[in-house]
């Protein structure tokens, strides 16, 4: 494969939500970080140094070749299996065991597992193509890893997580040709599977019953989605301001993390949360044109998910903000407070962009850029 230039809007955009993003965590988390630890910039700091160490990672990521991965997919289920099983014998943390720590740095597998997974399903979908329209060799085998995979983000337990890993497989496979017919029969085997653990928790149910009357219960289970409804619905055209949020003043949880698109809504109103989504839109428009122009299905693949793994992850936290989703504690990419999730969307894209490397470039668009590079030796000479 000849190496091309990377896709340099890619790059701009992403940078542009990531530095959007740490304005946005330093102006929600002042407050908080002055009542849990007396530093205004306790939180701030630790997000800078995770977009730091991401940008880092993303620059290493974007100069391996992508089809590395796929020599070392077992490998990294290994990795994955091995992180997801360890989780497991940590102490819960508001209910949950999704943290390992070392010392004061902590990691989140889950965040891992859900690049992971695109990865094998991609490259198993390529090496299925011969057998694509058998569904037991063609299907079986990719739904049995990702379902362990699955079992353990649930027994976590972290539902959103698991429901994403599925989204974003069932995505990869349709692309990767696997026939129509077959996504009823898995619709009929997953949907009642997914309902089934919804069930398992009390407190997924009532998220769900809150979702249609959220200020029934306004300060128990509503108490969420009334107080993001509290930030947006003030925000106008433009904002309140930036810094000047009232909901994130102990009012709004989680103001910082999973609800902070309701502080940008209520500081910078409809045009900074319009731009704020225009950024997203315009990233997946690159990923598409990367996705097209990928030299390989294995590629096309990737970039596929990829972008999979972004836009479920943007419309279940704007849906839930918004009051049109059930809370689901799914953060905003590269906007909401978290460092593990943070770098691993820096490495994620960093895999996109080193795709946009070997991208196929059309004959006309290969002359031009001849011409281009003839005109500019002339010039020098």
């Amino acid at each position: 494969m000849q190496r091309r230039k990377p896709d340099y809007w890619l790059i701009l955009i992403t940078f542009l939500l990531t530095g959007f993003g740490l304005v946005m965590v330093f102006s929600t988390s002042y407050y908080k970080g002055i009542i849990d630890h007396k530093d205004p910039y306790f939180y701030f700091v630790k997000q800078l140094t995770a977009a730091g160490i991401g940008i880092v990672l993303f620059f290493i990521v974007s100069n391996i070749p992508y089809r590395w991965y796929r020599k070392h997919i077992g490998k990294l289920l290994i990795l994955v299996f091995g992180l997801l099983i360890a989780v497991l014998f940590t102490d819960r943390i508001n209910g949950s065991r999704r943290w390992l720590e070392l010392g004061s740095l902590s990691f989140q597998p889950s965040e891992l597992a859900k690049l992971t997974v695109i990865l094998y399903t991609a490259s198993i979908m390529v090496k299925k193509q011969q057998v694509i329209h058998q569904f037991h060799r063609s299907v079986i085998p990719p739904l049995l890893v990702v379902g362990m995979i699955c079992a353990l983000l649930i027994s976590q337990p972290h539902f959103s997580v698991t429901l994403i890993i599925l989204l974003c497989s069932i995505v990869i496979m349709f692309v990767g040709g696997v026939p129509i017919r077959y996504f009823p029969m898995l619709a009929l085997i997953g949907i009642p599977s997914l309902v089934g653990v919804l069930l398992l928790d009390g407190y997924r149910v009532e998220r769900l019953q809150t979702l249609f009357n959220p200020f029934s219960d306004p300060t128990g289970a509503g108490l969420q989605i009334s107080y993001s409804l509290y930030a947006i619905g003030p925000g106008g055209l433009t904002g309140v301001g930036l810094g000047n949020s009232m909901q994130k003043l102990a009012y709004l949880p989680e103001a910082y993390n999973d609800f902070i698109f309701s502080i940008v809504a209520e500081e910078l109103g409809f045009l900074g949360a319009g731009v704020l989504l225009l950024l997203f839109i315009l990233l997946l428009y690159r990923g598409i044109r990367i996705a097209i122009q990928a030299p390989d299905q294995f590629g096309t693949l990737v970039s596929i998910g990829i972008l999979s793994l972004f836009s479920i992850q943007v419309i279940f936290n704007v849906g839930v903000v918004t009051a049109m989703l059930p809370v689901t504690g799914v953060p905003l990419p590269f906007i909401s407070y978290g460092g593990t999730a943070l770098m691993m969307n820096m490495i994620t894209i960093g895999i996109l962009t080193n795709i946009s490397r070997y991208r196929f470039v059309s004959n006309k668009q290969q002359q031009q850029t001849a011409t281009s590079n003839d005109s500019e030796q002339a010039t020098t000479t």
